[in-house]
């Protein structure tokens, strides 16, 4: 590994083996608590009907995903006159990043984000709020599946608990209607605008509440921030097409890596309830949990599946599928690309922006 690469991304060897070893740890932890509530004849017997010719299927989904996330992050850089990334430089910003939190990196798939950004010419604040408009796009499509599969659920013949229907219905829409009214031009102006003076954090105590008012004060703004950019962008949908496609098929793809592992155990899910399922549990995975989540992730989408009328031994035997296709499988593009930090370090700094999109925008 590039040296300059450990000091980008707090990369360390023993850290990434450790926190290799605590993922796995938990998730052996996952699966061996929820082995107490199904039997492991259950689980043995659900093996033995496994179906491997699903596996190219959940392989083809995940690099699905890889492409919608590449598509979207590069309009979103790009949007307004932001860096114009190539397709090159892109996959391996997201490849490095997907895999940052499992191989031990202190700064995260965000951290990556915002420093690709900010190393191709951004402003700090600037490569802060397109990082944010990223995240908020993505899920925001994801909340808008998760919303109409609730509805569906209800409407139509599909099981699902109440509860995870009602809490789709409600809180999508309050989410979106949050989002139209400080994204308004009146709203967007005032609520995104940073404080003028900059703020230290000194010794004496006293200061301490101004600069955390003041810290406070420019989070929420790049925030606000975030979401007008992504406001801008849905307003014009044709000029920047891989902003508004690209997590349409990010999901579509990371879904159909779910779907074919719970096929692979001779399950026959419908799409429908299998969307809410898999929306409600991919929530913990936005909890900033170590490990990427692993232990968590497991428990939390194997019940959310048994919820939906999936049994439980194939259920978590298809999630173990979907996290290795989706957790532990990209660790290897990863240490593969690690280094080739030291070139994009060279690279991003000489990235041409996009002059036309600033005179439309």
């Amino acid at each position: 590994m590039a040296e300059r690469g450990h000091e980008i991304f707090g990369i360390d060897r023993r850290k990434a083996i450790l926190t290799g070893v605590v993922a796995l740890a938990l998730a052996v932890a996952a699966v061996f608590g929820i082995g107490q509530v199904t039997s492991l004849h259950h689980v043995v017997r659900a093996l033995g009907r496994g179906d491997h010719s699903w596996f190219p299927v959940c392989l083809a989904g995940a690099l699905l995903a890889y492409v919608g996330y590449v598509g979207a992050y590069r309009d979103v850089a790009r949007f307004n006159g932001g860096p114009v990334l190539g397709v090159w430089m892109t996959l391996r910003i997201v490849v490095i990043g997907f895999g940052a939190v499992l191989i031990g990196s202190s700064a995260g798939t965000l951290g990556i984000d915002y420093w690709a950004l900010h190393r191709a010419g951004e402003p700090r604040h600037s490569a802060v709020r397109r990082v944010l408009a990223v995240s908020t796009l993505q899920w925001f499509v994801l909340a808008i599946l998760a919303c109409f599969a609730a509805a569906a659920t209800v409407a139509g013949p599909w099981h699902a608990p109440r509860a995870m229907e009602v809490a789709w219905l409600v809180i999508v829409p309050a989410c979106v209607a949050a989002a139209i009214w400080v994204s308004s031009p009146r709203q967007g102006e005032r609520l995104s605008s940073l404080p003028r003076d900059a703020v230290r954090l000194q010794r004496n105590l006293r200061t301490w509440p101004h600069w955390l008012w003041h810290a406070g004060r420019a989070v929420f703004s790049d925030a606000v921030g975030g979401v007008v950019l992504v406001r801008h962008l849905l307003h014009r949908p044709l000029a920047h097409p891989g902003a508004l496609l690209g997590f349409p098929l990010y999901w579509s793809g990371d879904i159909l890596t779910l779907y074919a592992a719970v096929r692979a155990f001779d399950v026959h899910p419908h799409l429908v309830p299998l969307v809410l399922a898999y929306a409600t549990a991919f929530v913990v995975t936005a909890l900033p949990l170590p490990a990427a989540g692993s232990g968590g992730v497991e428990a939390g989408l194997t019940f959310a599946l048994n919820a939906v009328g999936i049994p439980l031994a194939p259920a978590l035997l298809a999630t173990l599928v979907y996290r290795f296709f989706t957790l532990w499988l990209p660790i290897v593009p990863t240490l593969a690309l690690l280094p080739q930090v030291r070139a994009l370090d060279r690279e991003l700094p000489l990235t041409p922006r996009d002059l036309w999109s600033r005179e439309v925008g």
